[in-house]
């Protein structure tokens, strides 16, 4: 064949080699806001990159997900071994949060239903189903705690101080804060490894019994002692390895 006609070949449908494999290292992964007023469940790997995120609207770009394709891994194999969850606050940056120059969630003892003991309660809660092909395959009770993300910072404490906010009091675990567990031994693991076939539909949902989350509403504090309304992310994070054709 004439080189000019196989280059031109290459560059329109690939050079992929679907007779050969090669394995790598990789993670399918989601991350969705979650409704400040609560929501009964939040759905994981529906809008891929440059589609918009159910809450906040906003375009998703590979910092929230690295899915290309709605509710499939697309042409490449995927051998999963591990699930994790996640569950945290959005940076203040990201937050829109712009009333006073700070603002803090407050510990789980300085006021009542702040914004860590909202969260803490919201790590305590959920049922993970997981399908392939519109199968059950895996359902997990209380997936932020079974399926931590097993990283983060390690905090052993946090110091304690006063902002003229009647309801706060200085005591131990004022700033008290909540987070899954950081360590990576602490992570679901896959027995036996689930492979995920190319372009079979995946669903994968966090189901609240209570038919709602926490609210989140006016649980955070501005230097201003006014209240915020803080902004929480939630993530699904398949860890594995790709199965892909060889170039």
């Amino acid at each position: 064949m004439n080189p000019d006609i196989l280059n031109s070949l290459q560059r329109r449908f690939g050079s992929a080699d679907f007779s050969r494999y090669q394995i790598v290292r990789g993670q399918k992964y989601d991350f969705v806001r979650l409704p400040t007023v609560g929501t009964p469940s939040v759905s994981f790997f529906s809008n891929p990159v440059g589609a918009s995120d159910g809450t906040s609207g906003i375009s998703k770009t590979y910092e929230q997900t690295n899915l290309v394709k709605n509710a499939s891994f697309g042409q490449e194999y995927f051998a999963l071994t591990q699930i994790r969850c996640y569950a945290n606050f959005v940076p203040q940056a990201r937050s829109g949060i712009t009333t006073g120059t700070n603002f803090v969630f407050r510990g789980y003892t300085a006021l009542a239903n702040s914004a860590m003991e909202k969260l803490n309660d919201l790590l305590h809660t959920g049922v993970l189903e997981i399908s392939f092909a519109q199968k059950l395959y895996y359902q997990i009770n209380k997936p932020f705690i079974m399926c931590p993300p097993g990283f983060g910072i390690d905090v052993s404490s946090l110091g304690s101080s006063r902002t003229g906010a009647a309801q706060e009091t200085q005591v131990s675990d004022t700033n008290w804060r909540v987070q899954p567990d950081w360590r990576a031994e602490s992570v679901y693991n896959i027995d036996p490894i689930q492979i995920i076939e190319p372009e079979i539909q995946i669903g994968a949902v966090i189901n609240f019994p209570d038919a709602n989350t926490p609210n989140f509403s006016a649980t955070a504090l501005t230097t201003a002692n006014a209240t915020a309304d803080p902004v929480v992310e939630v993530g699904l994070i398949f860890d594995g390895y790709v199965i892909r054709p060889s170039q």
